[in-house]
């Protein structure tokens, strides 16, 4: 799908934009990396790291994960599809 872009602000928000256009910001404050990286990828129907980026990679740096905190690196230990799909799981309590 052509036209998504992502950009993180304040090491702390992710925008989504579709065509220069918002579409929703997530804040970190109120969401794990790995949900936002969900989410965005629910919306789009794209790998997040396949979505062009307006900015920056490295203000991505410093985003907090549920496993692995703030520490992480956010694209050299970029969460896989089972560790997302595990922390969803986790936060809607299905075990």
């Amino acid at each position: 799908m052509e036209g998504y872009t992502i950009r993180c602000g304040g090491h702390n928000y992710i925008t989504l934009e579709w065509n220069e256009k918002f579409i929703f910001c997530l804040d970190n404050d109120m969401h794990y990396a790995e949900e936002m990286i969900y989410n965005i990828e629910k919306r789009t129907g794209m790998n997040f790291q396949d979505i062009p980026i307006k900015g920056r990679k490295d203000d991505f740096q410093g985003l907090r994960f549920f496993n692995g905190g703030w520490k992480r690196d956010f694209w050299n230990s970029f969460p896989n599809k089972k560790e997302i799909d595990g922390y969803m799981k986790t936060k809607q309590g299905i075990m």
